[in-house]
C-alpha cells in the first residue's frame, strides 16, 4: 500500500504500472496541469500522462521496474508545492465568506419556519407573544446589530455608509412591526449578492496569488549535508543551495558555485548575469544554468523584493469607493424625506412604510456588484484576472496606455540581418555551417534562424555527431570534431573567457541599428558575429489600433533599450511616442507626470521593475503567466494569456461593465421613483410595495446575466 499521509495528493486508483491521483488545485487549472505534465515527461520510466481538469485528477502510466507509484505521488506533490498553489476555494473559505453563508442559512431557516407555521397553523394576529415571529425578529436584529453599533461609534462617517444603514434600518423597522417575511427576504437578497461577489474576488485573488511566488521550502546546508527547511525559518547567516531553474529565495552573497542568473524581473535588464563566488544575489531572481551556495543576508520583509513590493503596494492602496454611491445616496435621502413627509401629512404609518419598502436601495445596491461579479467571472474564463470591480471602472476611463516592451506580447520571431567574419581563417559559409551546430538541435530557435540564413547561401549539409548543450537565455555549448564551439550572448562569452575587444565598435553599431549581437567562438577565439533583429507580431499592431478605437488615443512605449532599437520597435507597432533607457524610477516618474496632466493612465508590464510604475497608474496590468508576484500584487488586472487580443478584450470588458452597471442603476432608480409615486398616493400596500421593490432586483440580475459581454 502506498503511504500518503504526509502529502496532499490522494490516489484514487492504483494498479502496477498505472496510478490515478486527485491533486488539490488541479481542477479547471490548465497552468498547474501544464507544469506537472512537463515535469513528469522528463522522468525515466513514465510512458503516458493524462489530466482531467473537470475532476482535478492525474492519470500516469509507468514502468514498475524503473519507478514506483509512491515516488510519482511524492514528485507530483513537490511540484504542486513548488509553485505554491493554495488549497482550492472549495476547501478554504475566507472568514467573511463563511460569515455571509451563516447569515444566509439563518435567514433562510427563519423564512422556512415562518412559511411552515403559516401552512400548518394559519396566519396569526401580529402580536409580540408570537414565538416564531419573535424568533425571526431576533435573528434579524442580531444580524443588523453591527451596522447600528458602527454608526453610533462613527457618526461622522455614516454619510459613506448610507446604503447599508438604510437597508438595515428598513429591515429593523419591518421586523419590529412583525413584517417578518418582507424584512428577512430583503436581508437574504443583500447577503446573497455580497457572498457571490466575495466568492468571485476570492477565486480571482487566489489565482493571482499563484503567480511568481518564492518557493515554500529551501535547501539549507547543515553539517555538510542539505536539509529542506521552510523559507520563513531562514535567518541571516544560513547557507542555502539553489540549483538550475530554481528561484533564489533570499538576498545574499555567493560563497561557492557558479551560475547564470536572470534578473530581468527585478532590474528589467534582459541580459542574464554570471554569478561567481563573492557576487551579490537578490530574492526573486532565477538561476538559468548552474548552482549556487548562498550566504543568507536578508530574508522575508527585509529583501529588496519585499521592500519594492511594499513601496508599490502602499502607493496603490486606495480606498474602495462604491461606484454611483452619490446617486444611490441621493435616492436614499429623498425616500427618507418622502416617507417622513407623508407620515407628517397623513399620520398613516403603513403608507410611509410602503414608501420605504419600495424605495429601498436593494436593487440599486445590487446594480454595480452584480455587473462587477459577472464581468470578473467572464474575464477569468478568458485568462483575465481582476482583483475587484473598482479596477474595471478605472480601466473603463483610461485615455492613455503605457506599454513596457514585453517580449511575450510583442516578439514573434528573430531574423539575422548581418553577419561579420571576425577571424579571417573562416569564410561566411563556414561560420554558418559551424553555427548550425549539426543534427539534433532542430527546434532550437537560435540554431533555426542561423540555418534559415544558411540555406539562403547554400552552405551545405549540417554536421553529424555533434554533442550540444543548450543554456537558457545564454546560448549553446557544443563539441564538434573535437573542438569546443560557443554560440550565444556576451555573458556566455565572458563566462568562457572569450575576448571581445575586437568587435566592440561593431556591437555598438548593431545596438544603434536595433540589432542584438550573437557571438560565435571556436576553441576560445571569437570568429563570427551575427546581428539579429526581433520581428514584432503583426497582431499587436492591430490590437493597438483597436485600443485607439476604444478611446485610448495616447499609447506610449517604454523600454530599457537604446533609442535606435526603441524607435524600430515603436515604428513596427505603429506607436508615435516612445522613451528609451527607462529605469523603474524613470517609468514611475513618467506615469506620475501623465497623472498630473490629467490623463487616466493604464500601465502594462511583466516584471517587478514595472511594479512601481503600475502603482502610479490609474490601473496596472500585469502581463503573462510568469508575471512577477510583485507586479501582480500592485496590478489591478492580471492577464495570463499570451494573445495581445486579450488585452483589447480586457479594456472592452471594462467599458462594457460600466455600461451594464449604468443600465442597472437606471432600471433600479426608475422603479424606485415609480414606487415612490404609488406609495405616496396610497395606491399600494406593504406587500405590493415589497413585490415592486424586488422587481427592480430581478430586472437588474436579468439584465446583467443576459448581456453579450464579448
Amino acid at each position: 500500500m502506498i503511504e500518503t499521509k504526509a502529502i496532499w495528493n490522494k490516489y484514487v486508483h492504483y494498479t502496477p504500472g498505472r496510478i490515478r491521483l486527485k491533486v488539490p488545485g488541479l481542477k479547471k487549472n490548465d497552468y498547474l496541469a501544464e507544469k506537472i505534465h512537463n515535469a513528469l515527461e522528463n522522468i525515466e520510466g513514465i510512458d503516458q500522462i493524462g489530466t482531467n481538469l473537470l475532476t482535478g485528477t492525474l492519470l500516469v502510466h509507468f514502468h514498475e521496474n524503473l519507478i514506483h507509484g509512491s515516488s510519482i505521488i511524492i514528485f507530483v506533490d513537490d511540484h504542486r508545492r513548488k509553485y505554491n498553489y493554495p488549497v482550492p476555494l472549495t476547501e478554504k473559505l475566507s472568514p467573511m465568506i463563511t460569515q455571509r453563508a451563516n447569515k444566509i442559512f439563518l435567514i433562510s431557516a427563519a423564512l422556512v419556519l415562518l412559511f411552515t407555521k403559516s401552512k400548518l397553523f394559519g396566519p396569526s394576529a401580529l402580536a409580540s407573544s408570537n414565538i416564531l415571529n419573535n424568533t425571526a425578529t431576533a435573528i434579524g436584529l442580531i444580524i443588523a446589530y453591527p451596522i447600528f453599533l458602527w454608526g453610533l461609534k462613527h457618526p461622522q462617517q455614516t454619510r459613506n455608509r448610507s446604503y447599508d444603514l438604510v437597508i438595515n434600518s428598513i429591515t429593523f423597522t419591518l421586523l419590529l412591526l412583525q413584517e417578518s417575511y418582507t424584512g428577512l427576504l430583503l436581508m437574504l437578497l443583500v447577503n446573497y449578492s455580497k457572498i457571490i461577489m466575495a466568492l468571485d474576488f476570492t477565486r480571482t485573488n487566489q489565482i493571482i496569488a499563484r503567480i511568481g511566488k518564492l518557493p515554500e521550502k529551501v535547501w539549507v546546508v547543515i553539517d555538510k549535508g542539505e536539509v529542506a527547511m521552510p523559507l520563513e525559518k531562514l535567518v541571516s547567516g544560513d547557507l542555502v543551495v539553489v540549483r538550475n531553474a530554481e528561484i533564489i529565495p533570499v538576498d545574499g552573497t555567493v560563497v561557492d558555485g557558479e551560475a547564470v542568473v536572470d534578473e530581468s524581473q527585478i532590474s528589467g535588464k534582459s541580459e542574464p548575469i554570471n554569478k561567481l563566488s563573492g557576487s551579490k544575489v537578490l530574492a526573486g531572481t532565477e538561476i538559468l544554468d548552474g548552482s549556487l551556495k548562498i550566504l543568507v543576508e536578508q530574508t522575508g520583509f527585509q529583501t529588496q523584493l519585499s521592500k519594492l513590493t511594499r513601496r508599490a503596494v502602499h502607493k496603490n492602496d486606495q480606498p474602495d469607493e462604491a461606484i454611483f454611491r452619490q446617486r444611490i445616496d441621493r435616492m436614499v435621502y429623498f425616500s427618507l424625506m418622502a416617507a417622513g413627509g407623508i407620515y407628517l401629512l397623513t399620520g398613516n404609518l403603513n403608507r410611509s412604510l410602503a414608501i420605504l419598502i419600495v424605495a429601498s436601495p436593494s436593487a440599486a445596491g445590487l446594480a454595480v456588484p452584480t455587473a462587477n461579479g459577472v464581468a470578473i467571472g467572464k474575464a477569468a474564463q478568458r485568462g483575465i484576472y481582476v482583483k475587484n470591480g473598482n479596477h474595471l471602472w478605472d480601466a473603463s476611463e483610461v485615455d492613455t496606455m503605457v506599454l513596457d516592451k514585453v517580449p511575450s506580447l510583442t516578439v514573434m520571431k528573430t531574423t539575422i540581418q548581418e553577419i561579420v567574419v571576425v577571424n579571417k581563417e573562416y569564410t561566411q559559409s563556414e561560420i554558418l555551417r559551424i553555427a548550425s551546430m549539426g543534427e539534433g538541435m532542430e527546434g532550437n530557435p537560435l540554431v533555426e534562424i542561423i540555418r534559415k540564413r544558411g540555406y539562403l547561401t547554400n552552405f551545405g549539409p549540417v554536421a553529424a555527431g555533434v554533442e550540444t548543450e543548450f543554456i537558457p537565455k545564454l546560448g549553446i555549448r557544443a563539441q564538434m570534431k573535437g573542438k569546443k564551439i560557443l554560440l550565444g550572448t556576451k555573458t556566455l562569452m565572458l563566462q568562457e573567457n572569450v575576448k571581445l575587444n575586437k568587435v566592440e565598435s561593431k556591437v555598438l553599431r548593431f545596438r544603434h541599428l536595433g540589432l542584438n549581437p550573437i557571438y560565435l567562438a571556436v576553441e576560445g577565439r571569437l570568429c563570427g558575429l551575427f546581428g539579429v533583429r526581433e520581428t514584432i507580431k503583426p497582431e499587436v499592431r492591430g490590437a493597438i489600433e483597436q485600443l485607439r478605437a476604444l478611446g485610448i488615443r495616447r499609447i506610449v512605449l517604454l523600454t530599457r533599450d537604446e533609442f535606435e532599437a526603441a524607435e524600430i520597435v515603436a515604428n513596427q507597432l505603429g506607436i508615435v511616442e516612445f522613451h528609451s533607457r527607462m529605469t523603474p524610477n524613470k517609468k514611475a516618474k513618467f506615469i506620475k507626470t501623465l497623472n498630473m496632466q490629467g490623463h487616466k493612465v493604464a500601465m502594462l508590464g511583466d516584471g517587478i521593475d514595472d511594479a512601481l510604475a503600475m502603482s502610479e497608474a490609474e490601473v496596472g496590468i500585469a502581463w503573462g503567466k510568469k508575471g512577477a508576484d510583485s507586479a501582480a500584487k500592485v496590478a489591478g488586472i492580471v492577464i495570463s494569456a499570451q494573445d495581445p487580443q486579450v488585452l483589447v478584450e480586457a479594456m472592452l470588458l471594462a467599458q462594457k461593465t460600466k455600461e451594464v452597471a449604468k443600465q442597472n442603476i437606471n432600471f433600479a432608480i426608475g422603479i424606485n421613483v415609480i414606487g415612490l409615486g404609488l406609495g405616496a398616493g396610497g395606491l399600494i400596500n406593504n406587500v405590493s410595495a415589497a413585490f415592486l421593490g424586488q422587481m427592480g432586483t430581478v430586472i437588474t440580475v436579468f439584465n446583467t446575466y443576459y448581456q453579450k459581454w464579448f
